[in-house]
């Protein structure tokens, strides 16, 4: 069994080199750490990791309910799961699942606690679910929102298969400063499911963009054209590196945008096969480095660990050919 101590250490130093783009190179070794303790076989049901992650969640918590800006800020949970609170006050959520949830069929340990999705939905004052699969819906937070009156947004399809009463479907929704988009992540051996990317814009100005599980070029491309057809300014992308046809998604949306990046859906436990083999789950925090190193070191890119967070700020240059030497960093 993995011992709490060394978890909270590596969080602890992490702490004494917060995410700015002078710890860029610094910051690797001491998430290096986490992949090491990460790597263990059977993680997900060990306790241990539980206990610690519910401690990062807490401290989320805390932190959102007490940020009062100036500016943006974005905190990382589990996986794809984040959180923004703007200088309004809002608290807008992306994929904020329950923990991990395999592709086979069992049960793990990593899980939100009931008490815990209850303080998020109070928290949280609308919720976007990019599509259906339990490793970014999370049902009994979507739940818990629906029952308190707020907003939660998905695509219609994962709407009417997870009985989400109440919830809107993102081919409907309208709202000023949303701007949602059709998509699919294509699927090898099972059916294709619709995919809602999101642009959202937050007070005071700084547009962020969610992609959800959109791998293929082929369904990323017409979005891309659609937001510069519209003019929509991105200023930050929250995004997984991979993808599966097309050119590497972080860099030509680097090269289209020239925005800055929060890298998500690393250490998903759940795609981890065979079950309970030892090594990664999806991206490693060092795969991370590796796939935006070119905007990381252009001061453009948080590789966030569980409970850490970044302030958003907007591009300063408009000219597309400029922003990626122009525009300010993600911090």
């Amino acid at each position: 069994m993995m011992k709490l101590q060394e978890l909270e250490g590596a969080r602890r130093q992490l702490d004494r080199v917060p995410p700015s783009p002078e710890n860029w190179s610094a910051r690797l070794p001491l998430l290096e750490r986490l992949d090491a303790l990460f790597s263990e076989p059977e993680l997900e049901n060990d306790p241990v990791l539980n206990r610690f992650y519910h401690e990062q969640c807490r401290r989320v918590i805390a932190e959102v309910r007490t940020w009062r800006g100036p500016g943006v800020r974005l905190w990382k949970l589990y996986s794809s799961a984040i959180l923004v609170k703007d200088e309004t006050g809002l608290v807008t959520g992306f994929d904020l699942n329950e923990g991990c949830t395999p592709a086979c069929e069992r049960r793990t340990r990593l899980r939100l606690s009931p008490g815990l999705v209850e303080e998020f939905a109070e928290l949280v004052g609308r919720m976007f679910y990019t599509h259906g699969h339990l490793d970014h819906l999370g049902l009994a937070v979507a739940d818990a929102l629906l029952m308190r009156g707020k907003p939660v947004v998905a695509p219609g399809d994962a709407v009417r298969r997870w009985l989400l009463d109440g919830a809107v479907p993102a081919e409907e929704f309208q709202a000023e400063g949303v701007r949602c988009y059709r998509g699919v992540q294509r699927m090898a051996d099972k059916e294709d499911v619709p995919n809602s990317a999101y642009a959202v814009t937050f007070q005071p100005g700084v547009t962020l963009l969610v992609r959800g599980d959109i791998y293929h070029w082929e369904e990323l491309k017409p979005i891309y054209d659609r937001i510069e057809s519209q003019g929509v300014k991105i200023d930050v992308m929250a995004t997984s590196p991979f993808y599966q046809s097309g050119p590497d998604p972080v860099q030509e949306t680097y090269r289209r945008f020239g925005c800055g990046f929060i890298p998500i859906h690393e250490w998903e436990f759940g795609h981890r096969l065979p079950v309970g083999r030892a090594g990664r789950a999806t991206q490693t925090y060092a795969d991370l480095y590796e796939s935006f190193r070119i905007p990381g070191e252009a001061g453009k890119c948080a590789v966030l660990a569980w409970g850490e967070s970044a302030g958003l700020h907007p591009t300063v240059s408009t000219d597309r050919r400029e922003k990626h030497e122009k525009s300010i960093h993600t911090y």
